[in-house]
């Protein structure tokens, strides 16, 4: 149906690239919203993270005893399997 001045295919290009302008825009400002909200973060919470870090002490690592371990009868050696 052809009522004006635009032909039918030229209105479907037309609205076919307002969609994608639309959709662009919408895009760029999502990316601008997380840019300007990434730059007024709350410096707080790193700080208390650090502050965790800082005073957590390394954990020990237990070292590994040279007396061998009790075992039950039923149970074989670790190296059962290359014999």
């Amino acid at each position: 149906m052809h009522l004006g001045v635009v032909s039918d295919v030229d209105g479907l290009a037309m609205t076919m690239l307002a969609v994608l302008i639309l959709s662009f825009g919408v895009v760029a400002l999502l990316l601008w919203s997380i840019f300007r909200h990434g730059k007024r973060r709350d410096h707080e919470v790193e700080d208390l993270l650090e502050e965790v870090r800082r005073s957590q002490e390394p954990e020990k690592v237990p070292a590994p005893s040279t007396t061998p371990e009790a075992r039950e009868p039923w149970e074989k050696d670790g190296d059962w399997w290359k014999k």
